[in-house]
């Protein structure tokens, strides 16, 4: 599991919504975030920690308006597990903001993936983090 975590790649997101939107992509190939389980947290959190260095290395510093999170089947276009570090996330585009809602049917945070994954020795069937 070492290799996975700390050989990861970034790039910027080739059809940004934001005015910094990257990538955060595993070597090891996952379909997506459905085929996680509790064995994957360290691999989502080192994700999320190379995502904000990369803010930080292109002058992004308010952390607080950030957004991090992965799109769900059916919404996904690329079958491989990626991260979205988008930012400001107050200013992601109008025409494309519904795909970033977070913690929607097509979208969740890192965080709310993380704590479900604590729980799930196996892949979870539905990642979704409804906020009330």
């Amino acid at each position: 599991m070492t290799k996975t975590i700390t050989r990861k790649l970034s790039k910027r997101d080739i059809v940004p919504a934001a005015p910094h939107h990257y990538l955060v992509v595993p070597k090891e190939h996952i379909p997506d975030c459905l085929s996680l389980h509790a064995g994957h947290v360290d691999l989502v959190k080192m994700m999320a920690k190379m995502g904000t260095a990369v803010l930080h290395d292109q002058g992004v510093s308010d952390m607080k308006d950030i957004s991090l999170g992965f799109h769900q089947p059916p919404y996904t276009s690329v079958a491989h597990l990626h991260l979205h570090v988008l930012a400001p996330a107050s200013q992601i585009y109008k025409d494309v903001e519904y795909k970033f809602i977070p913690n929607s049917y097509r979208f969740v945070t890192e965080k709310c993936l993380r704590e479900k994954l604590k729980h799930n020795p196996s892949p979870v069937k539905d990642s979704r983090c409804w906020t009330l």
